[in-house]
C-alpha cells in the first residue's frame, strides 16, 4: 500500500510538474497553437480603432503586435479590450500580450512585465482658446476631464493639485465635455489630443497648452512569470528599431504626411523605472 500511495504521489508530482512548466512558456504555446493574443483598444485613434470605411481594426499598437506575431512566425488574433479590463485580461490569461498604450507605471510594473518602450507619449491639456489659459497653474481649482483608470488622472493630480478630475469611459466623451463646456481642460496624449481637434476642423476654437503635464513610456504588456515570451517580444522590437520597421509604422500614424505632423524623438529603448 506504502509503494502503490508512493507511485501515485510521483505521478501526481509529474503532472504537477508538467503542468508548472507548460504554463511558465507561455511562448512554446503560442508557437504551437499559431496564434498571438493581442489585448488592444479599438476606440483611441491613432493607436486602436475601428476604421469607418473597412470596418476593421487598424492603428498604431495594431500594426506593432501585427508585426510582434508575424516575427514569431503565428497569425495575430485581436482582442478588443476596455482600459480597465486590461491588466485584468493578461493576468487571467485571457490574452497573451497588451498593446493597448500600456503607459509605464511602477504600481502596474507589479502586475504586469513591460516590454521596451515603443513609445513615448507627451500628456499634455486641451482647452477652450476663449478661456485664455496660458499655464497650468491657472486651472487650479477648475474642472479636467479624462479616461477613467487612465495614468493622465494621476499626471493630472501631481502636476495641479488644486483641479477636479471628471472621469469619463472613453476619449470621445471627455473631448466632448471640453467642447461643450462642461469641463474646462481634457488631459490625454498630444496624439490623440490633436486628432479631436482636427476633427472638429478650424472652428473648433480648442488649442493644446504648450507644457506637458507628464510624459510616459509605453510597453507592451506581458503576464509575469513567463521570461521567455518577455524575453521575445524585446527581441522583436530592437530587429523592428534596427529594420526601420518601427519608424515605419510611426511615420504611417503619426507622422509628417498625416493630420498630427510629428516627429518620432524617441527609440525602442529599456524602460528605466
Amino acid at each position: 500500500m506504502k509503494m502503490k500511495a508512493l507511485g501515485m504521489l510521483t505521478v501526481s508530482a509529474l503532472f504537477a510538474l508538467v503542468s508548472f512548466q507548460s504554463q511558465a512558456d507561455q511562448l512554446a504555446e503560442i508557437k504551437a497553437r499559431g496564434t498571438l493574443v493581442c489585448g488592444v483598444l479599438s476606440t483611441l485613434e491613432p493607436f486602436g480603432y475601428i476604421d469607418p470605411a473597412s470596418r476593421e481594426l487598424v492603428g498604431y499598437d495594431v500594426d506593432f503586435c501585427k508585426t510582434l506575431a508575424k516575427h514569431l512566425g503565428v497569425k495575430a488574433d485581436f482582442r478588443q479590450l476596455s482600459l480597465d479590463a486590461r491588466i485584468p485580461e493578461l493576468s487571467q490569461g485571457r490574452v497573451d500580450v497588451l498593446a493597448a498604450v500600456l503607459g509605464y507605471t511602477p504600481a502596474r510594473a507589479e502586475q504586469v512585465d513591460f516590454s521596451n518602450s515603443y513609445f513615448l507619449s507627451q500628456m499634455k491639456l486641451a482647452v477652450q482658446q476663449s478661456a485664455n489659459f496660458t499655464s497650468l497653474n491657472e486651472l487650479d481649482g477648475k474642472r479636467i476631464s479624462s479616461i477613467k483608470g487612465s495614468s493622465t488622472q494621476v499626471m493630472i493630480r501631481a502636476s495641479i493639485p488644486g483641479a477636479k478630475v471628471v472621469s469619463y469611459d472613453d476619449a470621445p466623451s471627455a473631448f466632448m465635455a471640453l467642447a461643450q463646456r462642461k469641463v474646462d481642460g481634457f488631459g490625454l496624449t498630444e496624439a490623440m489630443l490633436r486628432r479631436f481637434i482636427a476633427k472638429l476642423g478650424d472652428n473648433s476654437r480648442i488649442v493644446v497648452l504648450d507644457k506637458p503635464i507628464g510624459q510616459e513610456h509605453w510597453g507592451l504588456g506581458v503576464k509575469k512569470g513567463e521570461p521567455q515570451l518577455l524575453a521575445a517580444v524585446n527581441e522583436t522590437l530592437s530587429e523592428m528599431e534596427s529594420s526601420g520597421e518601427a519608424d515605419q509604422i510611426f511615420q504611417k500614424w503619426m507622422g509628417k504626411g498625416t493630420i498630427y505632423s510629428m516627429e518620432r524623438n524617441f527609440k525602442v529603448q529599456p524602460i528605466v523605472p
